[in-house]
Order: C-alpha cells, then sequence, then structure tokens
C-alpha cells in the first residue's frame, strides 16, 4: 500500500478507537515513507504518538513525539513544534515525569496564544488540568479544566467538551462532590454516545460508576464498570482500563467481597506495572493492605503500605502521600489530632471528601 493509503487507514482506525491496529498501520506508512519526506514522516509520528500513548506505551511515545518535534524544530513551524510538545508533555506526564510535561505543556499553550490558536489552547489547558490532578494540585486542576471547557464550547467542540467534562468529573469526584461529579460524567456520557466515541464511553462509564460508589450505590457502580471493562476489553486500552478495574475491585472491597476485590486488583496491577503507572501502583497497595488487615496479617499490611512510601519518594503525588497517611492511621491507631492534621492537609489541596469517622474498609475517590 502507498503511504497516504497506510495513513488514511491509521486514521480511520484511530476514529474507531483501534488504537493498536492503528499503530501498525503508522507504522508501516513511516517504513514505506522516503526519509527526505520530512512534512509527512511529521505528520505520522504525531499521530503515531498519540495511538502509543493511548495503549500506555509512553516511552514509544516519547520517542516518536521527539523525532516529530525535531523535524518541527529543523522547518521552523512553530505550530507545528506547539502540537509536538503538547503530545510530549502527554506522554511524560504518563510516566510521572510531571515538571518536565508542564514545562513542555506551557510552552505548547503559550506559542497557541501566540497565533491565536484558541484549539490549541484549549487541548493545552485540557491537558495541563489532567497534569495537576495527578499532582494533587486540585484548585489549579479546576481552573485548567474550567478554561479550556470554555474555549472548547465557543469553538462547538464536541469531543473537547466531553473531556473536559471527564476531568471535572474526576476533579470533583476527589474533591468530594460526588453529586456533581455524577453530572459531568453524564454530561459527557451523552455527548459520547452521540459522536459514536466508544473509548469516551468507556472513560465515563468508569467515571459515572466512581460517582456511583462514593455515594455507596454499589449495584450502579458495578454496572457502570462492566460496561467501560466490555469496551476497554474491545478497544484494546490498558491505561484507563486499569483503573476501571482498580474501581472495580474497591467497590468489592467495601462490600467485603475480599477475593472478587483481589482478583480484580491483581488485574489492575498487571496493567499498572505494564504501564509504569506508579500512582496506580500506590493504590493498589493501598487497597491490598486493608485486605490483609480483614485477614488477620496486619504485619504484611504495614509492609505493603511501606512499599506504597518507598514508591512515593521523589514523586510529586501530593494526594497520594496524605491517602497513605490516612491509611496508615485507620491501620496502626491514632488521635484525633492526628485525623484532623490529615483533613486539613486534604483540605489544603482543595479536597474535603472524608467521611466524619473514616474507617475500613476504605472508600477511595
Amino acid at each position: 500500500m502507498r503511504k497516504e493509503e497506510l495513513y488514511e487507514k491509521g486514521e480511520e482506525l484511530r476514529a474507531a478507537s483501534c488504537f493498536r491496529e492503528a499503530v501498525l498501520a503508522f507504522q508501516k506508512a513511516l517504513e514505506v515513507t522516503p526519509s527526505g519526506d520530512g512534512a509527512f514522516r511529521l505528520l505520522v509520528l504525531k499521530r503515531l504518538g498519540d495511538c502509543l500513548r493511548m495503549v500506555g506505551a509512553f516511552d514509544e511515545a516519547k520517542r516518536a513525539y521527539t523525532e516529530a518535534l525535531h523535524l518541527a524544530q529543523s522547518v521552523q513551524d512553530d505550530l507545528e513544534v506547539a502540537d509536538c510538545l503538547a503530545g510530549l508533555g502527554l506522554a511524560q506526564r504518563g510516566l510521572g515525569e510531571l515538571e518536565e510535561a508542564r514545562k513542555n505543556l506551557e510552552k505548547a499553550r503559550e506559542i497557541y496564544e501566540e497565533y491565536d490558536d484558541p484549539e490549541g489552547e484549549a487541548f493545552a489547558l485540557w491537558a495541563l488540568g489532567g497534569l495537576w490532578r495527578a499532582a494533587g494540585e486540585l484548585k489549579r486542576a479546576r481552573e485548567h479544566f474550567t478554561e479550556a471547557l470554555f474555549l472548547f464550547e465557543q469553538l462547538e467542540d464536541p469531543s473537547g467538551i466531553g473531556y473536559c467534562h471527564c476531568g471535572l468529573g474526576g476533579l470533583e469526584r476527589v474533591a468530594g462532590n460526588f453529586e456533581e461529579s455524577l453530572v459531568h460524567y453524564g454530561t459527557a456520557n451523552a455527548i459520547f454516545q452521540e459522536m459514536g466515541d466508544r473509548f469516551g464511553q468507556a472513560y465515563s462509564f468508569c467515571g459515572i460508576g466512581n460517582a456511583h460508589r462514593m455515594m455507596e450505590h454499589f449495584s450502579d457502580a458495578l454496572e457502570y464498570f462492566r460496561r467501560a471493562e466490555e469496551l476497554y476489553r474491545d478497544i484494546g486500552d490498558e491505561v484507563s482500563y486499569a483503573w476501571t478495574l482498580w474501581s472495580f475491585g474497591t467497590a468489592l472491597k467495601v462490600l467485603q467481597d475480599w477475593e472478587g476485590a483481589e482478583g480484580k486488583l491483581q488485574e489492575a496491577r498487571e496493567l499498572f506495572t505494564k504501564t509504569r503507572d506508579t500512582r496506580g501502583m500506590v493504590y493498589h497497595l493501598l487497597a491490598l493492605s486493608e485486605i490483609r488487615v480483614f485477614e488477620g496479617r496486619r504485619e504484611e499490611a504495614c509492609s505493603l503500605l511501606e512499599e506504597a512510601e518507598r514508591l512515593l519518594v521523589g514523586k510529586p503525588f501530593q494526594l497520594e502521600r496524605i491517602h497513605l497517611e490516612l491509611y496508615r492511621w485507620l491501620i496502626l491507631g491514632g488521635d484525633g489530632a492526628v485525623l484532623e492534621d490529615i483533613r486539613r492537609s486534604y483540605r489544603k489541596l482543595g479536597a474535603n471528601f472524608l467521611p466524619i469517622s473514616p474507617k475500613l474498609p476504605l472508600n477511595l475517590p
């Protein structure tokens, strides 16, 4: 097939959320593209990076975006440079390289602003919202998601609107505003259903399930997790699917279905390990430590908390550090003053989800 045909095939597969198949098509397109055809290679490399990122191959995505960035810089095309920086920032965010990701995303935003490109600016703002969310800076995350949503609404871009609502839905859940979270995810899901965006549907199904989980509507939560699972398996996603498995396992844990919970958490752990998701591994260890407490294996539970603490060394994940302190307080015991310190730490980041008397099993947002 000609390089243009392979590229079009990759685009069709990408639009259908068939990301692994799209990767193969784009890789074949690169193989038959002469090294001197820099403009076409740049186009393919950006799309290849997008799809590699969606399947959790963040190292490979980073390499694709970096090569594309060098090509864009060589022809001095600033908007192409911005696109490559935005993609590179998202790949770095996936690898937990949040400071490098922030610099690249903010540089991309500056270029989009300079060239009056509201679509690019909205995308960069959305990506920065996710970065601040991962770092636990919930107030900053809200500002960026809200600003991105405003721009996408002005552009009448349904996909951008949907993914901003997903970002805000996740943010409101972590902040303890569960009903608002449900509204955001429901709005996003309706948009994705109309668009036929299967990945967006899976992503928002998981978000709806998590909102129900936090409101202790467990039968609804499990149903939405099952819907998300089915779609993610069909799509072949491993990044967001891992979080659906963790959420599913957490719901089962709260219901004290220890065997079912551990099964889902084990599946999540395998994917978190494969995609090198440090945050995911921390959440897995925290949940598993609870199960060990209920099994009477307190010493092993404490070892799991220590392992989680080691993973967080040198990482910018502030929210997860507070979660760890809450687990330690619940498992090892502590006085009310310590709990109030933990509450203050949550509030400082913009979260206020703790019940009056937290207890195991804990339902983390």
